[in-house]
This record gives C-alpha cells, structure tokens and sequence, in this order.
C-alpha cells in the first residue's frame, strides 16, 4: 500500500491510501482561522477528530460526504469503539491547559495503523503526558504528529519526554505559528524553528510541498526524522491565511 501525508494547516491532515483520499484528522473551522475561501472542502471517507467540542479541531464540514465519523474523545471515554484498516483506533484521554481562557474542554489524542505505520495525533493536548499515560501508544507510533506552537497548549519541554518515551521514527508538526505570520497574528503561537532548535540532533527533511509519500528512510542514528510540510491551506485559498486558531 502506498501512503501519502498531507499537511492541510494547524492540527489538520489528510492521509492518502493507494492514490484515494482516505482519513482526515481534525478539521478546522475556516471562517474561525480566517481563511478567506469557506467553500473549500476535502474528500475523504473517513474523519477522526480529537473531540466536538472545538472548532479548531472538529470541523467535520470541512470534508465533503465522509463515510465514517470518529470521535477520539468517545473512544477515550469508553463510550465507544472503532477500527481502521482492521486495527483499532488507541485513544488516550486529555484536555486544554486548565487556565484557557475559553474553558477547559476535554479532547483525545488518537493513534491508528494504516499501510503497516502508526499514525499518532496529539489532538489539542494541553499538557505533557507521562509515560504511564502513554502506556496505551507503546510501539504504536511510528508517525508521531505533535503540537509545537506552545501558546494555550503543551510547552515543547513538556513534549520532550514524551517524544523519548514513543520513540517515533517520523516526526511531522503541527499546530504552530506560520511565516510571514506569527507571534500575535497566530494567536501567539511560535515558529517552527523553536521545535527544530530544541532539538538539534534530530536530522530534517522540509519537502517544499504540502504531501509526503511513506515511508521514508530513517536516520542511521537511531534518531526521528523531523518532516516539515507545507499547508495545502495556502493553496486552496489563493493566498496566505490567517491561522488564528488555538
């Protein structure tokens, strides 16, 4: 099977299977990240999203006709079950930082198996997770997908030994400020380049390009490879948008 990651903006993406646009993971709201095409949606089968209480992360209008509706959040919750690709989807209960100025609302961080890689969201996690709580993700992450914008989420200190304690092979991050906007005008958040520096041993694959076809090679030392995408966001609305999501 041949699998392709696309970055489509802030917590957002979309993995391709066999060429077909197959799951998307946490949709946005567009008119909440001022994005200025709201017509814009994706095709996919299946949607997965960190929980429905956020438009930043649940936007499930944003894909057109999806097949399958899966709230991480449920699953995480023990109200209910799914699978993908014959595998079940692994999530693990979260929330926001306590002091978030909109109320702190539980969310999931989520993980599933396609084309032989596990796929590890984040979700909009709040706060660093120990090893105990990732106990349930043990060898299930090969494709981690982590939050490195800081501003009303987990500081990347925070993220640091969760990384060590999943080992990913792959790193793809999300949810931060993008240039030319950034600081106030990504809701605080900060660039990539603080994620890449804090870790300075890891190698770097930037691709140029909004998708990434997996696997790909790993680095000799035994260390994650960061991968960086661009938003296919920017190209879906003519120019650069606003993400002002949090």
């Amino acid at each position: 099977m041949s699998l392709q990651l696309e970055f489509i903006g802030h917590a957002c993406f979309r993995l391709w299977e066999d060429g077909k646009p197959a799951i998307v993971m946490d949709p946005f709201d567009y008119p909440t990240c001022s994005m200025e095409d709201t017509d814009f949606q994706l095709d996919a089968d299946t949607v997965i999203v960190s929980s429905l209480a956020d438009s930043a992360h649940d936007n499930v209008g944003l894909v057109r006709d999806p097949k399958q509706v899966i709230n991480a959040l449920d699953i995480a919750e023990g109200k209910s079950a799914a699978t993908l690709n014959g595998e079940p989807v692994v999530a693990i209960g979260a929330a926001e930082i306590p002091d978030h100025p909109e109320g702190t609302d539980d969310n999931a961080l989520y993980a599933f198996k396609a084309g032989g890689l596990w796929f590890a969201h984040l979700g909009d996690v709040g706060f660093g997770l120990s090893a105990e709580d990732l106990a349930p993700w043990k060898d299930k992450c090969d494709v981690l997908l982590p939050i490195t914008g800081e501003k009303l989420t987990l500081k990347l200190d925070e993220l640091e030994p969760m990384i060590e304690f999943l080992q990913p092979r792959w790193i793809v991050p999300m949810h931060y400020a993008l240039p030319p906007l950034g600081g106030a005008d990504a809701g605080g958040m900060t660039y990539i380049d603080t994620f890449l520096n804090s870790r300075p041993r890891d190698p770097v694959y930037v691709v140029r390009h909004h998708m990434v076809e997996l696997p790909l090679p790993t680095s000799p030392e035994g260390r994650p490879t960061i991968v960086i995408l661009e938003p296919a966001g920017y190209q879906a609305t003519g120019g650069f948008p606003a993400f002002a999501c949090t």
